[in-house]
């Protein structure tokens, strides 16, 4: 026994640094104290470092990270076969070969998750954004979701006419363009909640795209290069807040429904008005949603109010769903739930929803 933990030293160790790591976020992250300290002193400028540094760059690093962790980890199962092959019948080295294999994933794994934890998982213990910008969603009654309903539909008919769209009639703007603008949406927004200013660095196009586009992602933040990296194959008109949400990650709002707030605010106070079109596109259907589920009669009655160049965007939309893989949907939509509620989001993926409440509080 002696002799097989001498030549397995490495990996248990390996093991262990990431269930400490792990095991002092549990006993840690209900001292509010603690998790400010270590959110807004040491994890927040770490990403925002790794994301100026990044930044220089025109390429996902992330992208570049994660396959060539998935090709380390092929190489080292594959190296490991090999070896258990040499071996013949003999029983014992193909043992430590299955439990090297074993304990090396688990590692890869448990290593993943604590760095992830360390420098996001931390946020959602720490001072969220409606607490230091004394925001609190109070909800409303059916009339007040009927009216501010009908005031995001508004807005969209108003600035529908205002940006560069096909024969189609669909929103037709370059990708560059939309990456290149996105630079400058949140000044306006900054004068108003000044703790959240930062130099915005340029989103980073996935390769992976189209593997995406068969997913329910349209974009996620990398923690660990700071970088927000965005599905180019989602329809433009979704592209403009999806950015915008991302920036709000890297400013360290990490609840969803306070970063599709931050991001819809953003944009309808932005000056630009791709950008407020898409924030005002994404508020209509969180608010339309609920709506149609408490009194489809009153919204059947707005969704006839709005243009015929906002029904061209939101077929679109449809169109590009229905393309996206089912298991894929499914599998990637449990991996972010799982994600979201192991960090204390009761809600999962149903977070993303919450912000209605937000948006009556606020409008």
């Amino acid at each position: 026994m002696r002799e097989f933990l001498r030549q397995h030293r490495t990996l248990h160790i390996w093991v262990g640094v990431p269930v400490s790591v792990l095991l002092l976020f549990y006993i840690f992250r209900e001292m509010r104290a603690v998790m400010n300290f270590w959110v807004f002193s040491i994890a927040l400028p770490f990403r925002r470092g790794m994301g100026a540094v990044t930044g220089l760059l025109p390429f996902s690093v992330a992208e570049i990270l994660v396959l060539a962790l998935v090709v380390t980890v092929v190489g080292l199962f594959v190296r490991e076969i090999r070896r258990m092959r040499r071996c013949g019948r003999d029983r014992t080295p193909v043992a430590r070969g299955i439990y090297r294999i074993v304990l090396g994933l688990l590692a890869i794994v448990l290593s993943a998750y604590a760095g992830l934890t360390l420098l996001y998982g931390t946020n959602f213990y720490a001072d969220s954004f409606t607490e230091r910008a004394g925001i609190y969603d109070r909800g409303g009654s059916v009339e007040d979701l009927e009216r501010v309903t009908a005031l995001f539909a508004e807005g969209l008919n108003h600035t529908a006419h205002l940006v560069p769209r096909d024969e189609a009639g669909v929103l037709d703007v370059s990708i560059q363009q939309i990456f290149q603008e996105s630079l400058d949406v949140f000044g306006p927004f900054e004068e108003e909640f000044p703790f959240l200013a930062m130099r915005d660095r340029r989103p980073k196009p996935l390769v992976i795209s189209p593997l995406m586009a068969r997913t329910d992602y349209v974009g996620f933040y990398f923690p660990f290069t700071g970088e927000a990296n965005i599905n180019v194959r989602m329809p433009r008109s979704q592209m403009p807040v999806v950015i915008l949400h991302e920036f709000a990650h890297q400013r360290g709002v990490a609840a969803e429904d306070e970063a599709n707030f931050v991001a819809i605010l953003a944009g309808v106070k932005s000056e630009n008005p791709l950008f407020a079109y898409s924030a005002y596109q994404m508020g209509f259907s969180y608010l339309s949603n609920a709506l149609h589920r408490i009194d489809t009669e009153r919204f059947r009655a707005i969704h006839e109010t709005l243009t015929a160049d906002v029904l061209a965007d939101f077929a679109d939309i449809r169109a590009y769903n229905e393309r996206k893989n089912p298991t894929a949907q499914r599998v990637t939509h449990a991996a972010n739930d799982r994600m979201l509620r192991s960090y204390g989001e009761t809600g999962g993926v149903q977070s993303y929803g919450e912000v209605v409440d937000l948006l009556l509080g606020w409008f």
